[in-house]
């Protein structure tokens, strides 16, 4: 299946790889250092798609000997395969979510994307007394305010609940090279995943990328090693990839325009509330809201290849992200146009940058540390325009899910899902 290509080049085709679920079962706990180094050793709770695609890459030289035509196909081409981070759950939060400060995700979410998107619709002048829905914890007998939460989340039979991985700390002696004891005042702690711990990924691939991935794993009974201190028998994991249901495209678009739909809606109930005026012009025929979330992060770059955390540098048809000069009135906004004079702007963006590290193996040596585009950042537009350049746009959306942008993209950086059921479900 062939799409255009997302960033809007011409004469561009992008191949719409299919998705795969890789299941990751800890033989033995699973060190991802936090920083190359430190006294103690803070691990994350999930592994990156450099790690996997690193292990991976690892056991295929181990089996063998040399790189090849597969190898780079699975390796070193984003366009055949690419590697998402082993997370203790499904879903990555949004940079939106929010929870009860006291009790967290046990009191349910709470999503502040739409709030945010209708507070820049109308404006600076909102009540801040009608807000205090997205502010306190809306359990019954508990007043507590909403915080910021992160994490992961998996489906249950009545929802969404946290699922974050099971931590423990160890510790350890150094030991002299010279005389093979104790090394006089080295004592450190090594804090791990916890073995037995479910950790889950998807990989995106062609069906012959697949099948060669599946017959890596069969040749390695499923087990590699991935992570830090794998001598003292920490990182034994044992893989599974497992088939996807594949999206269908056609419900996939009636959804966005379901989530757009369902926005206006809110934006005529709410915006009253906030202005104590009238609700934004919005209108269905005209107006059509998404969201851009980045589940893995993305590595963006400008022009002149700076760090940004602007998606408009890597998609050249979206806007380019307001300066705060130009917030409001809201009309100031750069806007970017798109088919018979329809335009788009940037509504609201919920992003930060994190610092990325990695350790290349091959070479012995670090690599570059890099500023990405954080786990979960979303980004908000409105497309206002005849249904033509609604369709065209819509096209446009479904080669971006389809792709990823960015840099590394093998690694799983820069993967794209578009307006999450998340921000419609706990607004």
């Amino acid at each position: 299946m062939a799409a255009v290509d997302p960033s809007g080049k011409q004469g561009v085709t992008v191949v719409a790889l299919r998705s795969y679920k890789l299941v990751a079962r800890l033989l033995a706990p699973v060190v991802i250092k936090r920083n190359r180094q430190s006294q103690r050793s803070e691990s994350l709770g999930s592994a990156s798609g450099s790690v996997v695609r690193g292990a991976l890459a690892a056991e295929y030289l181990r089996q063998h000997g040399e790189p090849d035509e597969m190898f780079r196909m699975l390796f070193l081409d984003p366009s055949c395969c690419r590697f998402g981070p082993l997370d203790p759950g499904p879903m990555v939060l949004p940079a939106t979510a929010a929870a009860c400060k006291r009790h967290g995700a046990r009191h349910g979410f709470v999503d502040l994307l739409w709030l945010r998107m209708l507070q820049h619709l109308v404006g600076p002048g909102y009540r801040p007394e009608a807000v205090g829905r997205w502010q306190s914890c809306r359990a019954a007998d508990c007043a507590a305010d909403l915080k910021r939460y992160d994490g992961f989340a998996v489906t249950n039979g009545r929802g969404l609940e946290p699922a974050n991985a099971s931590m423990f700390v160890s510790m350890h002696v150094g030991i002299d090279r010279l005389t093979g004891t104790a090394a006089q005042g080295v004592l450190y702690t090594l804090e791990a995943i916890a073995p037995n711990t479910p950790l889950v990924a998807t990989v995106r691939a062609t069906e012959e990328a697949a099948n060669g991935l599946r017959t890596l794993l069969t040749a390695a009974d499923g087990v590699i090693y991935l992570g830090h201190h794998r001598t003292r028998g920490y990182g034994r994991v044992q893989l599974t990839l497992q088939d996807m249901p594949q999206p269908d495209e056609a419900a996939e678009q009636e959804r966005w325009l379901t989530w757009s739909a369902r926005f206006i809606e809110f934006a005529r109930e709410w915006g009253p509330r906030l202005t104590g005026g009238p609700a934004p012009e919005l209108s269905e025929e005209q107006d059509f809201f998404f969201a851009l979330g980045f589940p893995n992060g993305a590595i963006l770059v400008d022009e002149v290849l700076r760090y940004t955390l602007d998606p408009g540098y890597a998609i050249d048809w979206l806007p380019p992200l307001p300066r705060p000069q130009e917030l409001f009135p809201f009309d100031r906004r750069p806007t970017r146009g798109l088919g018979n004079g329809g335009t788009l702007v940037c509504v609201a963006a919920v992003t930060e940058h994190e610092l990325l590290r990695g350790w290349h193996a091959a070479q012995g040596l670090p690599k570059q540390d890099e500023s990405m585009v954080a786990r979960g950042a979303v980004y908000a537009y409105r497309y206002r325009g005849d249904r033509a350049g609604r369709t065209e746009l819509l096209q446009r959306l479904a080669a971006l899910t389809a792709s990823a942008v960015g840099l590394r993209r093998s690694e799983g950086f820069g993967e794209v899902s578009v307006s999450d059921e998340f921000h419609q479900r706990y607004v």
